[in-house]
């Protein structure tokens, strides 16, 4: 209790020295002023410190990878701003200046992106066309045979993105996972004429100089009255130049009518026939003349 006392009275009495210190004027308010008078000073060089330092600094632009920013640096080239602006490049990177390039106000800075992948796709192997002659058909005239359909495969692509937009590809591999089956189409090689109301169909028209001869001595002499094949001489047989018509072709001669090749003759080379009549007078009125032939269907 008496503790109690004697610390309320040691505070009281630091109070009133404190009070009676201020109305008199004492050496407490001159060291406050001081510190108030030294505020100004200080304030004044870290202004000027900051005005220095912005003073230094340089705005510029920075597109990375298509994305725009402005900044503003102290670097003095560009290879400072990038480590200043904790900016790296990849190996297939650029800049659109060089890295010492230095710093000037309004300098814009691109950099472009760039990354290879390999992307797989699935494409279609298209079919080809056969065509395959028939005798069957008309000349001219086609028919599809088999319809065609397209195959697939596996396409792979190194594809080169720049700034994320894809700007270049090259196949690396394909593999045909399903063939293509190919269109088949017959063409007609047939052509057909009308003689005397008959349909007469051909794979072949020959324009040939025609004569006529028998089979007797006065074409033949000395002759057996047998062709060169065997086959009796007789109105119906040709001879002809084998290496043009091959033997035993069955022929149609334009007013003639039908003939077998199945004689030759050794005047009979190249575009000449020479056709078998029954009688001399028949051979004569044929003469000579340019006629035309059809190669008939086997």
């Amino acid at each position: 209790m008496q503790l109690t006392n004697v610390r309320r009275r040691l505070v009281a009495g630091v109070a009133a020295a404190l009070i009676l210190a201020a109305a008199l004027g004492g050496p407490t308010a001159p060291r406050q002023s001081a510190a108030a008078g030294e505020a100004p000073e200080t304030l004044a060089a870290v202004a000027a410190d900051r005005a220095g330092s912005e003073a230094e600094r340089t705005a510029v632009t920075i597109i990375d990878g298509g994305r725009v920013r402005s900044v503003e640096t102290a670097a003095k080239t560009v290879a400072e701003l990038l480590q200043e602006q904790f900016i790296t490049l990849g190996e297939l990177d650029s800049l659109s200046v060089p890295a010492d390039t230095p710093v000037t106000a309004g300098l814009e800075v691109r950099i472009t992106r760039r990354a290879e992948r390999i992307e797989t796709a699935a494409e279609e192997v298209p079919y080809g066309t056969l065509e395959r002659a028939d005798g069957s058909l008309a000349l001219g005239a086609t028919e599809l045979v088999q319809a065609g359909a397209p195959g697939r495969k596996l396409v792979e692509r190194m594809v080169l993105y720049e700034d994320g937009q894809a700007v270049a590809s090259h196949v690396v591999a394909e593999t045909v996972i399903e063939d293509p089956t190919p269109e088949i189409v017959a063409y007609g090689t047939a052509g057909v004429v009308s003689r005397g109301g008959q349909q007469i169909r051909y794979t072949q028209e020959l324009e040939l100089v025609a004569t006529g001869y028998t089979a007797g001595p006065e074409s033949n002499p000395g002759g057996s009255g047998l062709t060169y094949t065997g086959i009796p001489a007789a109105r119906g047989i040709a001879a002809v130049d084998p290496n043009v018509i091959p033997l035993y072709t069955r022929l149609y001669v334009e007013g003639y009518g039908f003939a077998l090749a199945a004689d030759i003759g050794g005047a009979i080379k190249g575009n000449r026939i020479d056709l078998c009549f029954d009688t001399v007078d028949e051979a004569l009125a044929w003469g000579v003349r340019p006629v035309k032939v059809y190669v008939l269907q086997d």
